[in-house]
């Protein structure tokens, strides 16, 4: 059995990774920057530790991370939200005491920056949808004219949980780009906007070979990106994808992409998120799946097919569900499916072993909404300002 850091303890996903190890007998314990985390009295962690957010400084973040390492003998790190970037910035130097989940600093931020990554796929000769990098009004009023999509997405080149993507008719998006913080030393993205289904995924890649894999859709989300109900679903176009991307560039880590369907079996990336998401609910405890996750990269040939969840698993929060989703219903129908997830689904935090964070998820939630208004911020934002990267 491994002693296993976990970064990230904010997230659901990592909350429902930590049970799946704890389970298998492995002693896991947290590394967390926000003051009031989900998993803060979790049973599942032998061990919880305050470090500095990496945004107050990134140099302190892992040197607290090192200690931990160091004092407590642990043999595995794996970090899950965003602050995988500022480990992956150390990740030499904390390689030298244990097994670092994460790829390289430079890796991740091509795949994080939503122009970079577009123009990576294109050069390995992949299908992706028209984009443009813009840092100026007049050059992003250019580019709106230069795609022929009906309608256009504006959005940062580094943000999360689509807070800020913007989807517009051409008259609307050139109205709009001088309210942006288009020429304020922010970079934007221009993108032709593909129309068809959408799907989500998460994986997790060693040395280039795909381990695991989940493809899963959401019919409900917190705000236009962040899933808050997701269903697995088998699709093999997106699998061989997501399968030869981690391939040619021989990926190390958890990664996940949203896709466009364009038309049946052909799929273009729309964005790439180098880091846990929602999927991990749908496949932590899947028979073999921590196996994987903690076998010798040396060992990789012993897993000879890719580990997928069950067909249709599906799994929600409860709390989001009423707090986002519900509000979102706007007819009999769409209520009709809210009942069905929210009674159906199973709910990810709430465990009869370790019940403590189903209730702290509403003082974690409160501590957020304290604070949003204090920066005047949404609270999805504020739950990732301290570890955020931005290029």
């Amino acid at each position: 059995m491994k002693t296993i850091l976990l970064t990230g303890a904010r997230a659901p996903a990592t909350l429902d990774l930590a049970r799946a190890l704890h389970e298998q007998g492995h002693r896991v314990i947290a590394a967390e920057s926000l003051a009031y985390p989900l998993s803060i009295h979790s049973n599942a962690f032998s061990k919880f530790f305050e470090v500095t957010a990496p945004n107050t400084s990134r140099t302190q973040f892992i040197d607290d991370i090192e200690k931990i390492i160091v004092d407590e003998k642990v043999d595995f790190l794996l970090p899950t939200c965003e602050e995988a970037f500022h480990i992956s910035f150390g990740k030499k130097r904390l390689e030298e005491h244990c097994e670092v989940c994460v790829d390289s600093e430079e890796k991740l931020n091509r795949l994080h920056s939503k122009f970079e990554f577009n123009l990576w796929v294109t050069q390995l000769d992949f299908a992706a949808p028209l984009s443009f990098k813009v840092k100026t009004i007049e050059t992003a009023i250019d580019a709106v004219k230069r795609i022929t999509s009906k309608k256009v997405i504006l959005k940062p080149e580094f943000s999360r949980f689509a807070s800020k993507t913007l989807i517009l008719s051409h008259s609307e998006a050139i109205n709009v780009i001088p309210t942006l913080s288009v020429g304020t030393g922010v970079s934007w993205v221009i993108q032709e906007c593909l129309v068809g289904p959408e799907f989500c995924t998460y994986s997790l890649a060693k040395n280039g070979k795909l381990i695991s894999h989940v493809t899963y859709d959401h019919e409900f989300t917190a705000g236009r990106g962040a899933g808050i109900c997701f269903q697995s679903v088998r699709h093999t176009a997106i699998e061989a994808w997501v399968k030869h991307f981690v391939e040619r560039t021989q990926y190390t880590g958890q990664i996940a992409f949203d896709f466009i369907e364009t038309s049946p079996g052909i799929v273009e990336p729309l964005e790439c998120n180098p880091r846990a998401t929602s999927g991990l609910h749908l496949i932590a405890n899947q028979t073999g799946w921590i196996d994987a996750l903690l076998s010798d990269p040396a060992s990789l040939d012993d897993f000879i097919d890719v580990i997928r969840p069950k067909i249709h698993a599906i799994g929600q929060l409860k709390l989001a569900m009423l707090v986002y989703g519900l509000p979102s219903v706007r007819s009999l129908k769409r209520l009709g499916l809210w009942m069905k997830v929210f009674f159906g689904a199973r709910e990810v935090v709430f465990s009869f072993q370790d019940p403590r964070p189903f209730f702290d998820q509403f003082i974690s939630f409160y501590t957020l909404v304290r604070e949003s208004k204090r920066r005047n911020m949404s609270a999805l934002e504020v739950s990732t300002h301290d570890i955020e990267w931005n290029g």
